[in-house]
């Protein structure tokens, strides 16, 4: 795959530009970062891997029928991963393939077209969706769907310093619904793959899964959910976000962040990528607000294109 990827032909670009769609994912117009996100996924799980695929696919295709090539969405290769994400959705929590397969394709179709109208709708406040489009329209079949969770419990792990470091890594994989620690490591190299030479985005993120676990610590949450790494990856994602606007806007996203997760939690209301959403948007209102920076609004945070 590597090999396609850095070759010059027409299918090359097609597969390059499908992989940057899933990079965006993580805020990365990056091909190795989608190529290395798909490897994270298929280690947790080749089923859930399909699922990305088909959700990115999905997507790809529903943006020809109703963009222009030329336009900033196609040009950023902002059309595949709301429908990515509302696909893994629906594979995490649909047992049965056939249904969840159902719902995926329906799902992805309607997360993708509702990015494209949200992402004109904000630009009032100049705001991208970011995952919103996928958080809602998960929302609105999750209660009608989804299996009960599963019984099974997690091995607990011991609280040691390795295992606080080992959490924080770990806090990236429930960003594309894995857990674990190779998985969280896969998705790193893939931030790391997108700055190969000054890798700030993946210190941005390894610094938001550091604080958003040391706040729901302290908040309260048990220890063993805190170094599962499932308190970090809205934390990640915030940070990601919110990194233009310097340490100041990194913590208070994520502490908005936080806070949000916590709401969720007590109501009992699956938040998914929601509390990243909303801090983000918070942060970055407040400083449009306040400073009016030069930056009219990106539709989503991207580097250059590789």
């Amino acid at each position: 795959m590597s090999t396609i990827l850095l070759a010059g032909s027409g299918t090359s670009e097609s597969l390059r530009g499908f992989a940057r769609s899933i990079g965006q994912i993580l805020l990365q117009r990056h091909a190795a970062t989608g190529a290395l996100t798909v490897a994270a996924v298929c280690s947790f799980s080749p089923r859930l891997a399909c699922a990305l695929l088909i959700g990115a696919l999905t997507g790809n295709v529903i943006a020809c029928i109703v963009e222009d090539a030329g336009s900033p969405v196609m040009r950023e290769d902002l059309y595949g991963f709301n429908g990515a994400l509302a696909a893994l959705a629906a594979f995490a929590f649909i047992r049965d393939d056939s249904q969840a397969g159902a719902v995926a394709i329906v799902s992805a179709m309607l997360a993708t077209g509702l990015s494209f109208r949200l992402g004109r709708a904000l630009q009032r406040w100049r705001l991208p969706a970011y995952s919103s489009p996928a958080v809602l329209v998960t929302g609105c079949w999750l209660p009608l769907f989804a299996d009960a969770p599963s019984s099974a419990t997690a091995a607990l792990a011991t609280d040691t310093p390795a295992a606080w470091a080992s959490a924080v890594v770990a806090g990236f994989a429930p960003i594309v619904f894995t857990t674990g620690f190779v998985a969280g490591a896969l998705i790193l190299a893939g931030l790391v793959a997108a700055q190969p030479k000054r890798p700030v985005g993946a210190a941005w993120a390894l610094a938001g899964s550091t604080l958003g676990i040391a706040l729901h610590a302290l908040a309260g949450t048990p220890a063993a959910v805190v170094l599962s790494g499932a308190c970090g990856f809205n934390a990640t994602l915030t940070a990601l976000a919110t990194s233009k606007y310097g340490v100041k806007g990194v913590l208070g996203g994520v502490v908005v962040c936080v806070l949000v997760e916590r709401a969720a939690a007590s109501l009992g209301i699956p938040a998914l990528t929601a509390p990243f959403v909303l801090a983000s948007w918070a942060v970055q209102a407040c400083v449009q607000r306040l400073a009016q920076p030069a930056n009219n609004g990106d539709s989503h945070v991207v580097h250059p294109p590789a």
